[in-house]
């Protein structure tokens, strides 16, 4: 199968970014086929203008990865959900919406220029999107693959994660003003960027884990759990996080990547933030 996006030039960010968006576009095209295979199986070929006609899609173009990922990310009845839902195991439901969630926030990074376009944040969605792939047996598999190789030839595939499973915030959030800030700016205020390379994943029990080396926060420092509940309180979801170089901690809400908490090199994972 010839692939459908160039492989770059690891050194130059122009080439990098346009592999990363090209591979985004890719994986959403293959995700609206696999969702209208299987409507039109179950509704008819023409379930998507008697959707709009019922108003419950309107002047929706879901051919656009912003406005699919929307959709399926936001509306949990949308009838979009129902060839996915449909082949993910329910026990998975949450855990693969939340996928689709990250990839929505990624997306916005890649196409607004909001991070480094490197090897390492390449690789990063690659990951991300072949996860969600592989689920649903999209082809966009073959490219994720091609680049997995361009990117890192020895390494291992990556394998798939389990579910997190769902915890209450830690009653240590009463403590979190000593960790944070003091020139805090509202939270939900939208941050721009630039974020530093490494990503996170804030889990529903308050961990935070460094998607890159698997690393939790609270297992690197005496209080990264209070951190953590920190998040987790203003994010009950969970979900990516982003950090800027200054110590902005961000989580992707609607359409932008939005301020959770500021913290110090000394309460993040140790090297990450310059002192």
């Amino acid at each position: 199968m010839e692939l459908r996006i160039a492989l770059p030039n690891l050194e130059i960010q122009s080439q990098v970014n346009s592999a990363g968006c090209g591979l985004i576009n890719v994986f959403a095209s293959d995700l609206f086929d696999f969702i209208d295979k299987g409507l039109r199986k179950a509704k008819g070929a023409n379930w998507l203008t008697e959707m709009q006609v019922q108003n419950v899609g309107a002047d929706q173009n879901f051919k656009d990865p912003s406005v699919l990922l929307k959709e399926l990310v936001n509306k949990g009845q949308s009838p979009l959900r129902g060839p996915v839902s449909a082949l993910v195991p329910q026990a998975n439901w949450k855990d693969f919406y939340k996928r689709l969630d990250d990839l929505l926030g990624e997306r916005h990074l890649w196409v607004h220029n909001e991070i480094k376009a490197d090897a390492e944040q390449l690789k990063s969605l690659v990951v991300l999107v072949n996860k969600i792939s592989w689920t649903l047996e999209l082809p966009v598999v073959t490219e994720c693959e091609a680049l997995r190789e361009h990117i890192t030839p020895d390494e291992v595939v990556v394998p798939i994660e389990p579910a997190e499973p769902e915890a209450a915030a830690s009653e240590l959030a009463a403590e979190l003003g000593r960790f944070t800030s003091d020139d805090e700016i509202p939270i939900g205020t939208p941050i721009v960027g630039p974020f530093i390379s490494h990503s996170y994943t804030l889990h529903l029990n308050g961990s935070v884990r460094d998607r890159r080396t698997d690393e939790l926060l609270g297992d690197l420092i005496e209080d990264g759990d209070t951190i953590g509940a920190l998040l987790i309180a203003r994010k009950p979801n969970g979900g990516r996080l982003r950090i800027t170089e200054t110590g902005e901690v961000a989580a992707y809400f609607g359409d932008s990547w939005v301020f959770l908490a500021k913290v110090q090199p000394e309460t993040w994972f140790p090297g990450h933030l310059s002192k």
